[in-house]
């Protein structure tokens, strides 16, 4: 799909009812009972706000689409008990409160499907509830797979990406799986994005051979028990992206501003 805005700002992994993901402040359950936030969402909620500030500078007045790029809410996986609710009706309710705002501001917005276990479908309702862009394949405000076209540039997004625990390696993902975008969609006659999305891996990034990008956000979460027992050394860097496209030729690779946040 084609969109008017020659700016897009980029987030992901919000895991909005995990005990180390985002959590709006003062927020009342279906049940009428309240939950705030502990230490360290408190510190996620104040990156989340100035992140908000910084992009609005960064846009000023302009038109601008948001991509929300999978895994918006924690859900019930796995066993877990780090939850803030175990009703992910009140998980769906925060998320909604969280993004209304920034919806509102922007000319379109586009809901990415993150991964089933964490899900389900909420990010379907998630969309149609802030309005979100259809994929008229299937009806639904959410996307497998988003093909988006910004001043002449092809973005492609999906959630998921290959993660590894060494970060030597890190940028061994992003070659790899912009190769294999290339050689599929090259070799069937489609057209071949010059910027590639992920999600996923938790770890911000993004890696440029002259031609393409690819580009990767940080969760907005911290480690869980399960992610200090596969990546102990890993550090949370919560993040956004906003990829510019105004002032440049049509199909340019766009301008990059990035902010990155670092967990104490």
């Amino acid at each position: 799909m084609k969109t008017t805005s020659k700016v897009l700002l980029n987030i992901s992994d919000l895991h909005v009812g995990s005990t180390v993901g985002l959590w709006p402040k003062d927020f009342i359950t279906n049940e009428g009972n309240h939950i705030g936030q502990n230490n360290f969402q408190k510190w996620l909620w104040l990156c989340w706000v100035d992140m908000q500030s910084w992009a609005w500078k960064v846009i000023g007045d302009d038109d601008f689409d948001i991509v929300i790029n999978g895994d918006a809410i924690d859900g019930i996986h796995h066993r877990t008990l780090q939850v803030m609710t175990p009703d992910v009706g009140d998980q769906f309710a925060a998320v909604k409160h969280i993004l209304g705002d920034m919806a509102k501001k922007c000319k379109n917005i586009h809901i990415i499907k993150g991964t089933e276990c964490h899900t389900t479908n909420f990010e379907i309702a998630l969309g149609h509830a802030l309005g979100a862009s259809k994929d008229k394949s299937t009806g639904q405000h959410a996307w497998d797979n988003l093909d988006l076209e910004v001043h002449g540039t092809l973005y492609n997004f999906a959630h998921h990406i290959s993660a590894t625990a060494r970060t030597y390696l890190e940028a061994s993902a992003h070659s790899i799986m912009l190769g294999n975008l290339t050689h599929s969609r090259a070799r069937t006659g489609k057209p071949v994005p010059k910027v590639m999305v992920r999600a996923h891996r938790h770890r911000h990034g993004i890696w440029q051979d002259g031609n393409q990008t690819s580009a990767i956000c940080g969760a907005w979460q911290g480690l869980t028990r399960f992610g200090h027992k596969v990546v102990p050394d890993a550090i949370p860097q919560p993040s956004a992206i906003i990829f510019d496209h105004r002032g440049l030729d049509k199909n340019e690779t766009p301008l990059i501003h990035q902010r990155v946040y670092t967990a104490k």
